[in-house]
């Protein structure tokens, strides 16, 4: 049985502050990207979009493919301190940052928080860390950063097969696409024959297509019926950026789906009114009766879902490495051209030119701007680059550069 029921008054958000950039080089604009392969529904029979959600850069919008790109308008206090810490002064940063979050307000200061977080944790500050933590899920709803303990390795570590508590661990892929799909759910299905919890972890998810997204709801219908048992990790954030491809009274028969397996995610993580919200958003769109909550599920706050997810997070196997990938080593200060002639000589090889920062601590403004020049070479030579796991503070000086108008920046996970 399906009741309606008003749902709680919503805000909007206020626009951001239009702050100058500090830095507005002539850069030249990437060439158009290649052409994404439709991906036919069995039963839509046309092709599907595909989302994606962790991208900085020009966005592409097409029937095949949308890519969703934040806007490369930064607030002072992020400038000033993205400025700050380039030049190495880090506490200075800190400072900024904590007294910006005293006053801004909703999702326009997520990025000032995720700055903060990566700044605690480069200077080991733990109480701090998990304080803003604490402040960070009730601002946001979501699960917050998790603390890294002991630093990265010098070498990755090989993914282990299982979680620490003994369960199989399933991961989805970064692009969850119809063309496989059904194998990848078969695997997860194997797992769930073991009669153990068996960790699900979203958190990876970039882009999925909506063909894949149906494949994955029909499947967790015959998971419920089996009483599988999961334990969901990353399904909070997953559930955001589900969220942000569906709108009330927009009727689009692809975007069925989204709204379809958000409500299995909701029901996954036991979040009873997040998922009444959205049936009945979903019954007033489609005028059709949605899903039902299952009555004998257990419910948790969203409070209980974040902790409980930041734990399992905790424990999840570290991502692979990005073998195909030009690798920078240690902090990028005072740079010459001699530090960018093996990215030169990596791009030669390479239409598709992905640099990895993962490993690279600090970006000074010099080096930056001879990056930014790097770069606009490379997309001169027709060259689509690909920066990854920078932290967010590089990610800020390379956005008041304006190096996410010549690349890809995807933030790191």
């Amino acid at each position: 049985m399906f009741s309606f029921f008003k749902k709680k008054d919503v805000t909007p958000d206020e626009p951001l502050p239009k702050a100058p950039r500090l830095v507005q080089p002539k850069a030249a604009v990437p060439p158009g990207g290649q052409a994404v392969e439709s991906v036919e529904a069995a039963e839509a029979q046309r092709e599907l979009p595909v989302l994606d959600f962790t991208t900085i850069g020009p966005a592409t919008i097409s029937a095949a493919k949308i890519d969703v790109a934040e806007s490369d308008m930064l607030s002072p206090a992020m400038e000033q301190a993205a400025v700050s810490f380039a030049n190495d002064q880090i506490d200075d940063a800190i400072s900024i940052l904590a007294g910006d979050i005293v006053t801004a307000e909703g999702h326009h200061a997520f990025d000032t928080w995720l700055m903060l977080f990566d700044l605690y944790q480069m200077r080991n500050r733990r109480a701090e860390f998990d304080e803003l933590a604490l402040k960070f899920v009730v601002e946001f709803e979501r699960s917050a950063p998790v603390w890294q303990s002991g630093g990265a390795s010098s070498k990755p570590a090989a993914a282990p097969q299982a979680a620490k508590a003994g369960g199989p661990y399933f991961l989805f892929p970064h692009k969850v696409i119809a063309d496989g799909i059904e194998g990848l759910l078969d695997q997860l299905e194997k797992h769930t024959q073991t009669g153990v919890a068996v960790r699900v972890d979203f958190g990876r998810i970039d882009q999925i297509e909506s063909a894949a997204a149906a494949a994955i709801v029909a499947r967790w219908v015959k998971f419920k019926k089996k009483k599988a048992k999961f334990q969901p990790t990353g399904g909070p954030a997953f559930a955001e950026k589900l969220k942000t491809r569906i709108e009330v009274m927009r009727r689009v028969e692809e975007e069925a789906p989204y709204w379809l397996l958000l409500m299995e995610i909701f029901q996954l993580l036991g979040l009873q009114e997040d998922f009444e919200n959205t049936a009945v958003d979903y019954a007033i769109t489609y005028e059709m009766s949605p899903p039902s909550w299952d009555a004998t599920a257990k419910t948790k706050t969203v409070a209980e879902v974040a902790a409980d997810d930041a734990k399992l997070r905790a424990e999840a196997p570290p991502p692979e490495p990005d073998e195909d990938a030009f690798k920078f080593e240690g902090a990028i200060i005072s740079a010459s051209d001699a530090v960018f002639a093996p990215l030169h000589e990596y791009a030669n090889t390479h239409s598709e030119v992905r640099i990895d920062f993962s490993r690279v601590p600090r970006v000074d403004f010099v080096s930056a701007g001879m990056l930014m020049n790097t770069l606009v070479a490379l997309t001169a030579q027709s060259k689509h680059v690909t920066l990854i796991g920078a932290n967010e503070l590089i990610v800020a000086l390379f956005r008041i550069m304006g190096i996410a108008e010549v690349a890809t920046i995807v933030r790191k996970k």
